[in-house]
């Protein structure tokens, strides 16, 4: 019960110092890459961290990810560049698959830019979760990543292979009930 009410004690003077939760964060979110041990690199003027995954055994598929403080929308994006570049043929089964996930993402969502050929994820939280709660910082970097696996794979399937939207989601679906066994 102390332990209960110290932790909520330190809630309230956080919340009483709002004002530098962006340095807070950035703080952290340096500290918890640091932890890792993976390689990274940190720009502290843009306030972004940038780290490549491997996502699959054989390290033949490797992702750019970005974890960023955004001050204009005091949020901390974690953004996973999919794809830099696709035919435009396949805008429309691309914007098709996008927002199949979209409808089924509860965090983040997949952007497409047609005038620049890119598909990228992202998510999303209020720099006030991971300034009162640290572990969401893991917690989004974790799912940014497993979320991405499958959309990649998604991906890939639609633009390598030329499968139809339709049943790259039935196969995911599969795959993912599979996986939870």
């Amino acid at each position: 019960m102390i332990k209960k009410i110290k932790e909520n004690f330190k809630i309230w003077r956080k919340l009483k110092d709002i004002k530098n939760r962006k340095e807070h964060v950035w703080t952290i979110l340096k500290k918890y890459h640091k932890e890792s041990g993976n390689n990274y690199g940190t720009y502290e003027k843009e306030k972004y961290i940038e780290i490549c995954f491997s996502l699959d055994n054989n390290n033949k598929i490797v992702k750019k990810y970005i974890h960023h403080i955004d001050e204009q929308n005091d949020s901390l994006k974690s953004i996973v560049y999919i794809s830099e570049g696709f035919d435009s043929d396949k805008a429309k089964d691309i914007l098709i698959l996008a927002s199949h996930f979209n409808s089924l993402m509860n965090k983040g969502h997949v952007i497409v830019n047609t005038d620049k050929e890119t598909i990228s994820m992202e998510y999303r939280i209020p720099l006030l979760i991971p300034y009162l709660y640290e572990l969401e910082i893991h917690n989004q970097c974790h799912d940014h990543y497993n979320h991405s696996r499958d959309i990649v794979w998604a991906f890939n399937r639609l633009l390598i292979f030329d499968e139809d939207p339709i049943f790259i989601m039935v196969d995911l679906m599969k795959k993912i009930k599979e996986r939870v066994k």
